[in-house]
C-alpha cells in the first residue's frame, strides 16, 4: 500500500470524508494521518496491510457501539475499503497529553503524587468499564496510554483491537505485557487483561517492568524462546518473596530500587500477590478492577504534606507517629478520619478522597488559631452528629473541626459514606 498524499480524499461508510493534512507517525500495523473533518482536525489510522473481513465488522461494531467511558480515544467513523487497504477516524490527542513511555524514561515526570495516583485510578476505571461492555482489550501495553503529568488525566488508544470476549483479533500484542497464559498462545479475556493491567501499574508506579531483573539481564540475546520463558512458563517477579533469583540490578534498575519502599507496604504485598507464582498460573485469582481502585484509594489515603518540608509523602498509618519520605522528620498522624476499613491521618493541607474519582471531597487546614478543621469542597453537604447526640450539617464549603467523636455522613454523589474521628 502506498502512503496517503496530502489532499488525498477518503470516504467514510457513513458518506462523508476526510482530507489527508500530514502524517503524524507509523508503527508495526499502519501510518496515523491528521486529517480535515468538515473543518475539524480528526486523526486517520491508516493499515499498512489491511485487515480482514472480521476485524472490519469488529471496528463498525465498535465504533456504532461507542465509547466504554471518556478515557478512550475510541473510534469515530470507519472508512470504506480503497487504495487497497481502510482506516478509521478518531479524535486528536490535545498536546499536554504525553506517551507512557516518556514517563518510563524519565523525558516526562507527574507534577505530584496524586497525579501518579490520579492516573491509576483513571486506567483501572476505563479497563473496569471496557470489560462492563463485554471487551478486552488484547493488545495492552506501555504505548496505549497518553496520560497528563499536570493533573493524571488518562486517555487509553489503539483501541482497534477491542474484541468480546473468547474472541481473538489475530494482532499479536508484545510479551513483556502478557498474561502467561496468553504467551503460551492462549485466547485474551478479561483476566488476561487484568494480568497486563497489573504490569501496567506497576510500571507507573515503580518506572520498571516487574520480571526483568537479574535472570533477562543475563540474557545474551532476547529471542522468542526467552520471551516465551521469561515472560511466561519460567516469570519470576523481581521482589517474589520467596525466590530471590531474579532481583533488579543496582546501577541498572534504579527506579524500581529507588521507589520500592517509597509507597506504602499496602502496595508492595498487593503486587507481591498478584505477581507470586499461584496468581501467575491460576488466571481466576487475579484482582478485578474495582479492588485495584480499593488498594489505590487506600495508598492515597496515606499520601499527605509534610508539615516541615511541606513535599508530599506517604507515611504508614499502623502508629501515631509517620515518618517523611523526603527527609525522615516525624509527622503527627494520630488524628484519623475512620471510613468502613480506611483510616484516614488528618494533616494540615492533606486532600481527602472520600470515594474513587480524582477529585478530593474535603481538604484539612488550620484556623487562625493553629486548629485542625476540615472544609467540604464537594457540593453535597454532610450531616455530622456529635458525641452528645446533636446533629449539625455542614453545607459546600463549609468547616468542622478535626475533633476525636465526631460521626459523619457524607454524602458524595447521592452515594453515603459513614466516618467517625478518632484519636489513636
Amino acid at each position: 500500500m502506498a502512503d496517503l498524499a496530502k489532499g488525498t480524499r477518503i470516504s467514510l461508510t457513513n458518506g462523508g470524508c476526510v482530507t489527508i493534512i500530514k502524517e503524524l507517525g507509523r508503527g508495526g500495523q499502519g501510518i496515523v494521518y491528521l486529517v480535515d473533518l468538515n473543518g475539524q482536525q480528526k486523526v486517520l489510522k491508516w493499515y499498512l496491510t489491511a485487515p480482514d473481513e472480521k476485524f472490519y465488522r469488529n471496528l463498525e461494531k465498535n465504533i456504532m457501539n461507542g465509547a466504554p467511558s471518556d478515557a478512550f480515544l475510541w473510534p469515530e467513523h470507519l472508512t470504506n475499503r480503497q487504495l487497497g487497504s481502510f482506516g478509521y477516524v478518531m479524535q486528536l490527542r490535545p498536546k499536554n497529553y504525553y506517551e507512557f513511555g516518556n514517563y518510563l524514561l524519565a523525558k516526562v515526570c507527574f507534577k505530584s503524587f496524586t497525579a501518579m495516583l490520579a492516573a491509576a485510578m483513571k486506567i483501572c476505571d476505563g479497563f473496569m468499564m471496557l470489560h462492563r461492555c463485554g471487551y478486552s482489550y488484547q493488545d495492552l501495553n506501555d504505548g496505549n496510554f497518553f496520560i497528563d503529568p499536570t493533573n493524571g488525566d488518562v486517555l487509553i488508544c489503539d483501541n482497534d483491537n477491542v474484541m468480546p470476549q473468547g474472541e481473538k483479533s489475530g494482532i499479536m500484542g508484545k510479551a513483556r505485557y502478557m498474561a502467561p497464559e496468553i504467551v503460551a498462545g492462549g485466547i485474551p479475556d478479561k483476566r488476561s487483561d487484568r494480568f497486563s493491567l497489573s504490569v501496567i501499574l506497576f510500571m507507573l508506579f515503580y518506572a520498571n517492568h516487574p520480571f526483568e531483573g537479574e535472570r533477562v539481564i543475563a540474557c545474551p540475546c532476547m529471542t522468542e524462546s526467552y520471551e516465551r520463558k521469561f515472560y511466561g512458563s519460567e516469570a519470576i517477579f523481581i521482589y517474589d518473596p520467596t525466590n530471590n533469583t531474579n532481583r533488579p540490578v543496582r546501577g541498572i534498575h534504579q527506579n524500581v530500587i529507588r521507589r520500592w519502599f517509597v509507597f506504602p507496604s499496602i502496595l508492595r504485598e498487593t503486587f507481591e500477590r498478584e505477581f507470586s507464582q499461584d496468581y501467575l498460573h491460576n488466571p481466576e485469582k487475579r484482582m478485578i478492577e474495582q479492588n485495584w481502585e480499593k488498594i489505590i484509594s487506600r495508598v492515597r489515603d496515606q499520601l499527605v504534606i509534610c508539615p516541615t518540608c511541606k513535599e508530599e509523602t506517604f507515611v504508614e498509618t499502623n502508629g501515631a507517629v509517620g515518618k517523611c519520605i523526603n527527609r525522615g522528620c516525624n509527622i503527627d498522624i494520630s488524628k484519623r478520619l475512620f471510613i468502613n476499613n480506611r483510616s484516614l491521618p488528618l494533616t494540615d493541607k492533606t486532600e481527602i478522597f472520600i470515594d474513587n474519582d480524582n477529585t478530593p471531597d474535603a481538604i484539612v487546614s488550620k484556623d487562625a488559631n493553629g486548629v485542625l478543621i476540615i472544609r467540604n469542597i464537594s457540593s453535597d453537604k454532610w450531616t455530622v452528629e456529635t458525641p452528645s447526640g446533636k446533629v449539625k450539617t455542614v453545607e459546600s464549603q463549609g468547616i468542622m473541626p478535626v475533633k476525636e467523636g465526631l460521626k459523619i455522613m457524607f454524602k458524595i454523589r447521592e452515594i453515603p459514606y459513614r466516618g467517625e474521628m478518632t484519636n489513636i
